[in-house]
């Protein structure tokens, strides 16, 4: 009981916020994610739903590290997955959870992938973005994308909004480098498009967005890396 412990304790627990305390697991279970980039430069997008354990949009930059000798590989040319061990995803969004084991996969491990690489370490470097989802969120009629990476060659991840929505990674080249704000993401807005699957970027296309100071950006578009669409967002 409480009142048997000594007096300093009392002044301890009456001093933990709650954000100290310890947190029942909120969101767990498998959370699949979409694996992109090359070198040391790598990412992660969680597979999102819009309803538990998997209702967020995260993103994280990562580092592989093989059971084998060799280094991760490029992760750039195509889709690429990772089935991870069983975990809290609100863990992982706080970045309490620090590094994970995994299995890589060519293409979709729901659907047909082929195993590359077992028993991976996932190293989490940083979170770069998190954003819980819900089915009543206002929709965006415009189509907006997060940028990953540095330099000209760079990542767009479609921000996710409301149901049905789409998820989709794309590789991009920039007519020039975006700085980053405040150690967030850099975000780019296609206001001449609906926000739409099939409305979404396609190879090829060079297009003109426009950043979070209203200025226009010029890019094209590399490859599609990976597109599911929702509300399940199964391929």
């Amino acid at each position: 009981m409480l009142m048997a412990l000594p007096p300093a304790y009392h002044l301890v627990l009456q001093q933990l916020s709650q954000e100290d305390r310890p947190t029942a697991p909120q969101r767990m279970g498998i959370h699949g994610m979409v694996l992109f980039g090359s070198g040391k430069h790598l990412f992660l997008s969680h597979i999102p739903m819009f309803h538990r354990p998997h209702d967020v949009q995260l993103l994280l930059s990562v580092t592989l590290e093989l059971p084998e000798s060799g280094a991760p590989g490029d992760f750039s040319d195509g889709t690429y997955t990772v089935q991870p061990e069983r975990f809290d995803l609100d863990a992982l969004a706080r970045g309490q959870l620090k590094r994970f084991r995994a299995t890589v996969y060519r293409g979709n491990f729901e659907g047909g992938g082929t195993p590359l690489h077992r028993d991976v370490t996932v190293k989490v470097e940083a979170v770069e973005q998190v954003r819980f989802l819900s089915e009543q969120a206002p929709e965006t009629p415009e189509p907006r994308y997060l940028v990953l990476g540095s330099g000209k060659d760079v990542y767009l991840v479609h921000v996710l909004s409301r149901a049905p929505d789409f998820d989709q990674v794309v590789k991009v080249t920039l007519d020039k480098p975006l700085r980053r704000k405040d150690g967030k993401p850099p975000v780019l807005r296609f206001e001449r498009r609906e926000n739409l699957a099939d409305k979404r970027l396609r190879a090829g296309e060079q297009l003109s967005a426009t950043d979070e100071d209203g200025k226009p950006v010029r890019l094209t578009l590399q490859r599609e890396l990976s597109f599911l669409a929702g509300p399940d967002f199964t391929p």
